[in-house]
């Protein structure tokens, strides 16, 4: 892989930078608990699906379409804060993505711009890799409620390689024109790997895996 003729790295934080999938997953379920089991488990097959979308979007939609809600902004907002209190301890001690920091490390030294775009809240995204030290290795780390695109619509590159784990990660990708490596490893996208074969899209169970840079 010829990484020195790509100008930005684009990477996703969620299942590529952190292994924080499952722990993700769970806390969602743990969030909404005392509601009706069928619908928490409708709820985190929803949120599996839409890997990448933000924690703002996933519970408002479990509010007004799942339990068909008519007023829910209360709910919506005691479910925010519980969840943000959940995760925020999940997130500065579950593991890396192998070989992540060796890559960020060869990619300093190539002088290519590194950046994060997540679907996780911005300030605690920001937040987590600070303490975990990662905060050093990006231009500049991305998070929700601002969507992926629009992130990425202010990454000026004239030839970016994004790192993802989720269709949204995908779609955001190539909507401008960014070549994609799916990380498969962590991943909770159920159809990642066909779709990525499929489409011809590579594929790497982790960054030990990426050869060549």
């Amino acid at each position: 892989m010829d990484i020195s003729r790509y100008s930005a790295m684009i990477f996703d934080c969620d299942g590529v930078i952190l292994d924080s999938n499952k722990v993700k997953s769970k806390a969602f379920a743990a969030t909404l608990k005392g509601e009706d089991p069928k619908l928490i488990d409708e709820f985190v097959r929803y949120h599996k699906l839409n890997g990448g979308i933000s924690r703002f979007v996933k519970f408002e939609y479990f509010f007004k379409i799942i339990k068909g809600q008519k007023k829910y902004q209360e709910d919506l907002s005691d479910a925010l804060n519980r969840y943000a209190k959940l995760i925020y301890k999940e997130l500065l001690g579950c593991d890396e993505i192998k070989g992540i920091r060796d890559t960020l490390d060869q990619l300093i030294k190539l002088n290519i711009d590194c950046f994060v775009v997540s679907g996780g809240e911005q300030a605690e995204v920001r937040d987590v890799l600070k303490k975990r030290d990662f905060s050093h290795y990006f231009n500049t780390i991305y998070g929700s409620p601002i969507t992926k695109k629009q992130h990425l619509a202010t990454i000026k590159s004239t030839k970016s390689l994004y790192f993802g784990d989720a269709r949204s990660d995908y779609e955001a990708a190539n909507f401008f024109g960014m070549d994609f490596i799916y990380i498969s490893g962590a991943s909770e996208w159920i159809e990642g790997i066909n779709f990525c074969q499929q489409n011809d899209i590579m594929i790497f169970k982790d960054f030990t895996e990426i050869k060549n840079l």
